[in-house]
C-alpha cells in the first residue's frame, strides 16, 4: 500500500490497543455469560433480540468512542464526516446497481427470469427495518470499532519505516474481528448451515474487504454500508436475483465481476474525492507519542 501521508495522530501509546482488546474480550465474554438476563423483555422489531440486550450492543460503540475522545482523535479524523455521507451513499449505491445488472446478465441464461426478483426472506417494510437494524449494530458499532479505532492506531503505532503498515493494520483489525465473533459462535451456532470453516472464512475476507475500503477511500461510512448490505436477510448484499443459482464458470466469473467492481468503485471514489476531500492514502500516517 501506498505510503502517502495524510496524518492521524494519536496521544497515546501502543498499549492502549491492549486495554481497547481487553475492555472488548470482558464484553464480549461478559454479555453471553449474562445472556439469559439480558434476553428478558420485548423483542427488537426485525432482529431476534430484546430491547436490553440492544441497549447493551452500544456498549463498544460507547468504549470506542471514548478512546478516541481519549486519543484526541475526532469522528472526522477516521473518516466520519458529513462531508462524506454523500459521496460513499453514491459510491455504494452504484456498485450495488452494476452488480444487479451484471448478477442478473449471468443468471438470465441458465435460470430464467423466474430467478430475478425480490429475494428478501421477510417482507420489504421488516426488510427496511432490518437494514437499519444492521447498519447500527453491524455496520456502525463494528466498524467504528475495528476499522475506525485499530485498524488506524496499528497503522499509527508502526514505525514509519515500516513499508506495509497499511496492510499490517488491514490484516491485524481483520484477524480481531473475526476472533470477536467466536463468543457468540460458542452459545448461538454459526448463523444458517454454513461449516465453521466457511463462515470463519467468511468473516475474515470480509474484514479485509472493508479493511481495504476503509483504508483506500477513507471514508468509514463506505465499508459501514457495505456491512450492512451483507447482513440483509437471506441474501448477502442488496441483489435482486438468486444467487444460488450461480454455478461453476458462473459462479467464478460473477465472484472475478464483483471483485473487479469493488476496485472499480475505489478507483472511481478516489479520483473523484482526491479533489474535493484531498483524499491520499493513510499508510504513512503518524506514529503516535511516546508509548505510556
Amino acid at each position: 500500500m501506498s505510503n502517502q501521508t495524510n496524518h492521524i495522530t494519536f496521544n497515546r501509546g501502543s498499549g492502549w490497543i491492549g486495554l481497547f482488546v481487553v475492555a472488548l474480550v470482558l464484553y464480549l465474554v461478559g454479555t453471553r455469560l449474562l445472556g439469559d438476563v439480558l434476553g428478558v423483555g420485548p423483542v427488537l422489531p426485525g432482529r431476534e433480540i430484546t430491547v436490553v440486550e440492544g441497549a447493551v450492543q452500544f456498549v463498544p460503540l460507547v468504549l470506542t468512542l471514548w478512546f478516541l475522545r481519549a486519543e484526541g482523535v475526532s469522528l472526522a479524523g477516521i473518516g466520519l464526516s458529513r462531508d462524506q455521507i454523500v459521496p460513499a451513499l453514491v459510491a455504494v449505491t452504484g456498485f450495488y446497481v452494476l452488480l444487479n445488472a451484471v448478477g442478473i446478465g449471468l443468471v438470465l441464461p441458465t435460470a430464467g427470469a423466474s430467478a430475478i426478483g425480490y429475494q428478501w426472506t421477510v417482507s420489504p417494510v421488516m426488510a427496511l427495518v432490518a437494514f437499519f437494524n444492521a447498519l447500527i449494530f453491524a455496520g456502525l458499532i463494528e466498524e467504528v470499532a475495528f476499522r475506525g479505532y485499530l485498524q488506524s492506531k496499528v497503522i499509527a503505532v508502526l514505525p514509519s519505516t515500516i513499508q506495509f503498515r497499511g496492510t499490517i493494520g488491514v490484516i491485524t483489525a481483520s484477524v480481531l474481528f473475526t476472533i470477536a465473533h467466536v463468543p457468540r459462535i460458542l452459545t448461538s451456532g454459526i448463523p444458517g448451515t454454513q461449516a465453521l470453516a466457511t463462515y470463519g472464512a467468511l468473516l475474515m475476507f470480509s474484514g479485509l474487504g472493508f479493511g481495504l475500503l476503509y483504508e483506500y477511500t477513507q471514508n468509514l461510512y463506505v465499508p459501514i454500508l457495505i456491512h450492512a448490505a451483507g447482513n440483509m436477510p437471506g441474501t448477502m448484499g442488496i441483489v435482486f436475483f438468486e444467487t444460488s443459482t450461480l454455478q461453476g464458470g458462473t459462479l467464478a466469473a460473477y465472484a472475478l465481476l464483483y471483485l473487479t467492481l469493488a476496485a472499480s468503485l475505489v478507483v472511481v471514489y478516489r479520483r473523484v474525492a482526491i479533489r474535493s476531500l484531498e483524499l491520499q492514502s493513510w499508510s504513512g500516517r503518524d506514529n503516535v507519542k511516546d508509548p505510556m
